[in-house]
């Protein structure tokens, strides 16, 4: 039997919001940011992006994504419970995957943790550079820490799309949203930490009833035909080892950043995985408002759901999650609130 695991959003910093709450509810109401960011397309027209608010642009590369990181871990130390420290608590940074360029992230936790009033346990911080799909598996790694060594961790997510080199590479693949290729992605930024326990240690905690994960050989990077077999796989995962149907799921998420590619590859996953039909089942798609976080993109919709959740909005008592990375990794997870009472 797996470890439930309860998690709780504590920091988040996107394009619309610079904690959980007010992100959460800028999504809610549809409440955008895009703007044109100081960088070209290969025709010379200026790329549209959201950017987090009070970054100034001269801020690039690894200096950025240790500012954002710096802010989420600011709020979330503040949010923590009282009986545990930031100083005892195992991390687990999730980063973008090497499919895609990126910055030297070696040491960009302890330069955030330098900027802090209390210290973070950067030692023995474990680094999972797998992009969208990396948060679903610190999970993994959260679960067999709170069974065998702590009470809890933290898991932090960090990167941004809206960088020089991000930009150039997603507009020579054909995968940046332009005047001339509609069919691609607004690229964003973020950044989060969420407390992992064995049990529920804030009153707003998510239950994780299941993982599943996968590997996709269609990607948007080649021309293979998308049958959706990694998404389908990857969702089955996370609904057998939660043990509900897809009809049971009152509402979902994902981490599509608007290529048609993407889309196709959820409604391809919801037909082959779905027995029975339910009158609706909402998709949100984060990105709508805030972009494409990359690897911070499952906190974003983590944060989401737990707002969904603590505020009584959310559509039913069981979510379903999805991650999709670049380079073919699938992942998804069925979330729940507390039962209260």
């Amino acid at each position: 039997m797996t470890t439930p695991l309860h998690v709780t959003s504590l920091g988040l910093v996107c394009p619309v919001g610079l904690t959980p709450a007010s992100a959460a509810a800028a999504m809610r109401a549809g409440v955008s940011r895009f703007t044109e960011l100081p960088h070209a397309d290969q025709t010379g027209e200026a790329i549209l992006g959201a950017v987090v608010p009070g970054l100034s642009p001269d801020l690039r590369g690894r200096r950025r994504l240790v500012e954002l990181l710096a802010q989420a871990f600011q709020y979330s130390l503040a949010s923590l419970p009282r009986d545990l420290s930031a100083t005892d608590l195992p991390i687990i940074l999730c980063v973008r995957e090497p499919a895609l360029p990126a910055n030297q992230i070696d040491g960009v936790l302890a330069e955030a943790s330098a900027r802090l009033a209390v210290p973070l346990r950067c030692t023995d911080a474990v680094c999972l550079p797998a992009g969208p799909v990396g948060v679903f598996e610190a999970f993994i790694h959260a679960r067999a820490l709170v069974r065998e060594t702590t009470q809890a961790c933290l898991v932090a997510a960090v990167d941004s799309l809206v960088d020089a080199r991000t930009l150039s590479w997603l507009d020579r693949k054909r995968r940046l949203k332009t005047a001339l290729q509609s069919d691609g992605l607004i690229p964003g930024e973020a950044a989060g930490v969420a407390l992992v326990s064995d049990r529920a240690l804030t009153g707003s905690a998510l239950v994780v009833r299941g993982l599943g994960f996968a590997v996709e050989t269609a990607t948007a990077l080649n021309h293979e035909p998308l049958l959706g077999k990694g998404m389908t796989a990857a969702v089955r995962g996370a609904l057998d080892e939660a043990g509900v149907a897809m009809h049971e799921v009152d509402f979902r998420l994902s981490d599509v950043a608007g290529e048609s590619y993407a889309f196709e590859e959820l409604v391809l996953a919801q037909a082959r995985v779905a027995r029975q039909t339910r009158s609706s089942q909402p998709l949100w798609h984060p990105a709508d408002m805030v972009g494409d976080c990359g690897a911070a993109s499952g906190l974003v919709q983590l944060s989401w759901v737990e707002q969904a959740f603590a505020r009584g909005y959310a559509p039913g008592p069981i979510s379903l999650l999805h991650a999709s990375a670049a380079a073919g990794g699938r992942a998804a997870a069925v979330v729940g609130g507390m039962k209260r009472g």
